[in-house]
């Protein structure tokens, strides 16, 4: 009876805490600070108020925040409810990530938001989410160095020069400081201009008039009247406001919390009238907002959430605790600009801001339309030549995407990939079963020495195992994902097309920087260079610190492994910032400030390079000098003895002993060279326009930032492994074939 009664009672609890479980309604954010203590209050509220539900809040950072939402929702690890902004709402929709709320909608509880918010969240005819707050840009500026906010372009211009003029040669001063040469800044200036990305049927249009004209209009503050740097960053905007050295700013509410209040009195405007066109600038404007999972356990209560902490008392607390600009109406009265005058400016923007589409294709526009902005404000090309290179890129990434369409329309994807995957491992097992067959002497002799010395293997089981499971499964998958091309959350097989398409380089010509050849020659180039100077200034470094005569000589050692022993993160971020061109120190020494280092390929080379020798000499002077300390002096003594000059006892003696320890250090070298993703993503960024990029960071690109081509970006990887193995087996032979070259 007792063992019954245990059971029963193991039961219970069990069904209790399913219970309990089920009525956990989770929910993800990515917020900070006082936008995040907003959320945190309303949850409580909600939880204290409804004990049968309680909402759990988890915190994700931004970086990583929607790849840990598309990959952990289809596999039902995912939230219930997650808030997000509406851009993305297209492809969650259509690979089936979230919910449509049309069926849990009350009648006119849409009329609590601004049609601007609550429409962007339409997709297909479809209500996805409930809108939270909007962000959009406004004008912030420094009330010390402008006297009033401009009305119109002109009138900015004439205070941002003015503002400019105060500045000095050591000190300069920036009359007007934004991200010009990101999309999400430079909508204001395109729709302003009267400009589109896609025309009324949703074809892409880039290279139309008006965005010409808005691009020319970047270049002639930026280029000509330089009353912005030329390398901005989000970072260089905050700091330059609050240095007081950037008159005018334009940025959206988060820039708010960043401000020095104590040090900057500062006012809040609408983006001014564009004198050449009669109209405001009409920036962009996101929707933030709560999505419900396709995949929530309780979807009808998920949307209770939902609905309850987008109601008017809980937008008021996100309003005033959180200082957001919230979706709600209600919340709009006349007495808000006196209560939070920046609030209000930002509802006055939303009536000229432009939402974001939501569909799939927006996601390709981004990079190419950023390319252009560089390349136009630079003057690397002309306004018209760089949106017809956007246009090309991101049409062709547009096209690639509607195949996956077609693909998927065909009715050919996760069954595939499986049986795929299958058939990749096996013809791996097949691999291994034929190696065991060929060398079945040499196997036979390894199972004898494995009886005999159990304990050893037994101490290297451990590291077998956990290569198997972290090099050997990820290296199939990789291996079997090539054979597919990936759309919205579905794999579907194309065989080889993959690795057709790269090596007959059929979408890119092959000096097109997005050319698979392209990328090889700058990846080989960029390895040998690396090699080359780490190797000659390791050794060199090695043969002046065994010098006996060398006062100092450990201090020296310990300065000289710095570099190594700092992460290359932080190495890359350092000299991105001494590569600036208007602040950075490198410049100031050369006395070329202005002087980009990202706008020719040469130089951006350069700056990696610059970078990377100072990352990488500390290993090949480590090595060398372990190396250098083993050889007898005697040696160095018998040959002096004989007449040998220092180059030939360097030539006989140094090389020849040098060799086994220096040559399997080239090698590692050059492969971790050869993959060196850290340097050159933080520093050029592979500036410009990626023609800096090496094969590693190529099919990052592909998998992250150009249509989500996994399949394409594993044929990538594949193919840098194939040249890796190909390297590595030809250093092996040649350097048992040159064993007793210096003998």
């Amino acid at each position: 009876m007792k063992a019954h009664g245990s059971i029963c009672l193991a039961i219970c609890l069990l069904l209790a805490g399913e219970a309990a479980a089920a009525d956990t309604v989770v929910l993800w954010h990515s917020y900070r600070a006082e936008e995040r203590q907003a959320l945190e209050q309303t949850v409580t509220a909600f939880n204290t108020g409804h004990p049968g539900v309680q909402v759990k809040t988890v915190f994700v950072p931004y970086d990583a925040y929607l790849d840990k939402l598309t990959a952990a929702i289809p596999r039902g690890h995912g939230p219930d409810i997650f808030i997000v902004a509406h851009d993305r709402i297209g492809g969650w929709a259509d690979s089936g990530h979230i919910a449509p709320l049309d069926d849990y909608l009350p009648r006119g509880l849409t009329g609590r938001f601004f049609k601007k918010t609550i429409d962007p969240l339409r997709y297909r005819g479809k209500l996805y989410g409930l809108p939270t707050a909007f962000k959009s840009v406004v004008l912030y500026y420094n009330k010390a160095l402008v006297p009033r906010a401009p009305a119109d372009t002109r009138e900015m211009i004439a205070l941002a020069r003015a503002a400019a003029a105060r500045g000095s040669a050591e000190q300069p001063l920036y009359g007007l400081v934004w991200e010009h040469s990101d999309l999400y800044f430079h909508a204001a200036w395109l729709y302003g201009f009267g400009g589109r990305l896609f025309d009324e049927r949703g074809r892409l249009e880039l290279d139309n008039p008006e965005n010409v004209a808005s691009l020319r209009f970047v270049h002639h503050l930026v280029g000509e009247l330089h009353l912005a740097p030329q390398d901005v960053s989000s970072i260089k905007v905050t700091s330059l406001f609050n240095a007081g050295r950037a008159a005018m700013v334009i940025n959206g509410p988060w820039f708010r919390g960043e401000i020095d209040q104590e040090k900057i009195s500062y006012g809040v405007a609408l983006l001014p009238e564009i004198s050449r066109s009669g109209r405001r600038a009409r920036p962009f404007v996101g929707s933030e907002a709560f999505l419900l999972s396709a995949r929530a356990a309780r979807p009808r209560r998920a949307f209770t959430v939902m609905e309850w902490l987008t109601r008017d008392a809980q937008a008021r607390v996100r309003l005033q605790v959180g200082l957001q600009p919230v979706a709600n109406q209600a919340l709009y009265d006349r007495g808000l600009q006196q209560r939070d005058p920046v609030i209000s400016v930002f509802r006055q923007q939303l009536k000229y801001a432009v939402p974001m589409r939501n569909s799939p294709e927006m996601q390709m526009v981004w990079v190419p339309m950023n390319h252009a902005l560089v390349n136009a404000v630079t003057g690397r090309a002309t306004p018209a030549q760089a949106l017809a290179e956007a246009q090309l890129r991101a049409g062709s990434q547009i096209e690639s995407f509607r195949q996956g369409r077609q693909l998927k329309q065909r009715g050919r994807g996760m069954d595939d990939f499986l049986a795929a995957m299958l058939w990749v491992g096996a013809a791996v097992a097949l691999l291994l079963g034929l190696l065991v067959v060929v060398f079945y002497r040499r196997f036979r002799q390894l199972l004898r020495q494995a009886r005999e010395q159990k304990s050893a293997y037994a101490y290297v089981a451990p590291a077998l195992l956990a290569i198997g499971l972290l090099v050997l499964v990820p290296f199939v998958v990789g291996l079997g994902l090539s054979f597919f091309r990936h759309y919205q959350g579905e794999y579907y097989y194309v065989g080889l097309k993959n690795f057709t398409d790269i090596l007959a380089s059929r979408e890119y010509p092959l000096d097109d920087p997005f050319s698979f050849y392209y990328k090889l020659f700058i990846t080989v180039a960029w390895t040998a260079a690396n090699v080359v100077i780490h190797v000659a200034i390791g050794l060199g470094l090695a043969l002046l610190l065994r010098n006996p005569l060398l006062r100092l000589r450990r201090l020296y050692r310990v300065l000289l492994i710095i570099p190594w022993a700092i992460p290359n993160y932080i190495t890359a971020i350092i000299w991105r910032g001494m590569f600036d061109a208007d602040e950075g120190v490198i410049n100031h020494l050369l006395g070329t400030v202005g002087f980009s280092w990202w706008n020719s390929p040469w130089s951006a080379f350069l700056a990696n390079l610059v970078a990377n020798c100072w990352l990488g000499f500390p290993f090949m002077m480590v090595v060398s000098l372990g190396a250098l300390q083993s050889i007898p002096r005697e040696l160095y003594e018998a040959a002096e003895v004989d007449g040998a000059s220092r180059f030939e006892m360097f030539r006989r003696i140094t090389l020849p002993l040098l060799k086994p320890a220096l040559f399997p250090a080239i090698i590692l070298g050059t492969i971790w060279t050869f993959n060196m993703f850290n340097i050159i993503y933080l520093v050029s960024r592979g500036a410009p326009n990626g023609a800096t990029d090496i094969l590693v960071i190529e099919a990052f690109r592909w998998a992250f930032e150009r249509g989500d081509r996994y399949g394409y970006a594993a044929a990538y990887s594949t193919l840098i492994f194939l040249i890796l193995l190909g390297y590595t087996l030809l250093t092996n032979r040649v350097s048992r074939a040159t064993e007793g070259a210096f003998d």
